[in-house]
């Protein structure tokens, strides 16, 4: 009985109702990369060992953030692992390095099974310097937030350099998806005093409808139409009101949406399959993160 609620512990430290994000970010990145250079999908061995690395670096980057987190946690009252003494911070202090050296470790073995293991291992050290620079500095500097969206930019090069050198339509999505990371991370700043300071971050939100300018196929509209209906209404529910506001709900509903810019992604690329795929972990989400809180 008493392992239940250590194991939810360690799985609400690790946002781990996010980590199919993760995936459809990679699932994204590197269909699109195949279509854009004419290269085939990753092997199956390819497509194990970077899921592996970006699962473990994404999940390291949650505990470090906990974990550095914890003071801060203690003093504002927000009820996290740590503070509520679930687990304990040397504990998740040696799960962080032991996934990220995991992570590591798994990098260089996939860096041996392509071709330009040069483009991959600088992603992922790009990806590793934006984890461990924001968990230092986002308590100090708001607009380290940038370093959060830069996380999620990187991870799409990470997918993309399993293949080959990035083509430019990566670069274009890693960017759009790294500005609506930022101007959700920017509300997230504000979830402890459930304030709305600017609608500057939902205008970042936005950055996905420059991919209209791109598409090219029928499919791409109705998922573009339920990404906007999805954070449409969850922008009526929780933040036009002021009198009601409900940030920390509106950032569960952003995260969940992350699935449908890669699906808006995958339907640029003309990859309907891949494209469905990620709708259906969209609707899938909300009801893991009413299991593990997302945030």
């Amino acid at each position: 009985m008493s392992q239940a609620p250590n194991l939810k512990a360690w799985m609400t430290l690790g946002r781990v109702s996010n980590l199919p994000t993760v995936w459809t970010n990679c699932l994204a990145a590197a269909l699109l990369a195949s279509s854009a250079g004419a290269l085939a999908p990753p092997s199956a061995l390819v497509w194990i060992l970077l899921l592996v690395t970006l699962s473990l670096l994404y999940l390291a980057g949650m505990l470090l953030n906990d974990l550095l987190d914890a003071d801060w946690d203690r003093q504002h009252n927000n009820p996290r692992p740590i503070t509520l003494g679930l687990v304990s911070r040397q504990q998740v202090r040696v799960a962080s390095w032991l996934l990220l050296a995991l992570a590591g470790t798994s990098a260089l073995g996939l860096s041996r099974l392509i071709e330009q293991p040069g483009w991959l291992l600088g992603s992922v050290t790009l990806l590793v310097g934006c984890i461990l620079g924001y968990n230092l500095l986002h308590k100090k500097y708001v607009h380290s937030v940038w370093l959060m969206g830069a996380c999620r930019s990187a991870l799409y090069l990470c997918a993309a350099a399993s293949l080959a050198v990035p083509p430019e339509p990566i670069w274009l999505c890693a960017i759009l998806l790294g500005v609506y990371i930022s101007g959700l991370t920017y509300l997230a700043s504000q979830e402890h005093r459930n304030r709305l300071v600017s609608r500057l971050p939902l205008l970042l939100m936005l950055s996905p409808l420059a991919l209209a300018v791109y598409a090219e196929t029928l499919w791409f509209w109705p998922v573009l139409l339920l990404w906007l209906g999805w954070l449409g209404r969850h922008y009526w529910l929780h933040l036009a009101n002021p009198r009601h506001l409900k940030i920390r709900a509106f950032i569960g509903a952003g995260l969940a949406a992350l699935p449908l810019f890669d699906a808006l992604v995958m339907a640029v690329a003309n990859q309907p399959v891949g494209s469905l795929l990620c709708v259906l972990v969209f609707f899938l989400l909300p009801r893991l993160q009413r299991w593990i809180k997302p945030t």
